[in-house]
């Protein structure tokens, strides 16, 4: 019972943290997104399963990361048939979460990237697991993608909610913590520095 209000405290707190930092202090986006991740590190920093990673593993991580990149690019192409007035709101949110300062790529990776899978993969989705929730990687992608709703887009949303089981699903798969912070890590590279949507 108290692991669960541990758990229900800590995703109310991720919520306020993430609404701080998309809402209420957008103009501050970067600073204040970096500290939300700090705490939630610390909040969560001894809840993860580290192992070393093998060879295989580390394949997955780089493989699933640029899969991943691939499905997104290829859902922009079907958008852009689809829905091209979308591509005002994918502008927007490029606009919005890209790196602009050397500062904020530091942030990206040894920060923001860790610090979500450290959260959501290592300390609810671990929580749940233990508490022999139903689903539990599908709930704790349902909690991930909830706190994205304050970004305003559902372009963000959708984005959470795949990357977010795939995450949770190499987390349970791999037992290592290593292997999703790999996936996110070459994910957002491709889609925030190397080759962006736009």
């Amino acid at each position: 019972m108290l692991t669960n209000k541990r758990l229900l405290t800590t995703i109310l707190i991720a919520h306020l943290l993430l609404f701080l930092s998309f809402f209420v202090f957008s103009n501050v986006f970067w600073q204040v997104f970096t500290v939300s991740l700090l705490l939630l590190i610390i909040l969560s920093y001894r809840s993860a399963t580290w192992k070393k990673i093998t060879f295989d593993q580390l394949l997955i991580g780089t493989l699933s990361g640029l899969l991943l990149y691939l499905l997104f690019y290829i859902g922009k192409q079907f958008m852009l048939i689809l829905f091209p007035e979308m591509i005002t709101s994918l502008q927007s949110l490029y606009d919005f979460i890209s790196p602009k300062e050397k500062w904020h790529y530091v942030s990206l990776i040894l920060v923001i990237i860790p610090g979500e899978e450290l959260f959501w993969r290592g300390f609810v989705q671990g929580k749940l697991e233990k508490a022999s929730t139903a689903f539990p990687i599908l709930l704790a992608t349902v909690l991930y993608t909830s706190v994205h709703i304050y970004a305003g887009t559902l372009l963000l949303l959708a984005a959470a909610l795949l990357a977010g089981f795939t995450w949770g699903y190499l987390y349970k798969r791999t037992g290592t913590i290593t292997v999703p912070i790999l996936s996110h890590l070459v994910f957002d590279l491709m889609l925030l520095v190397f080759f962006p949507l736009l």
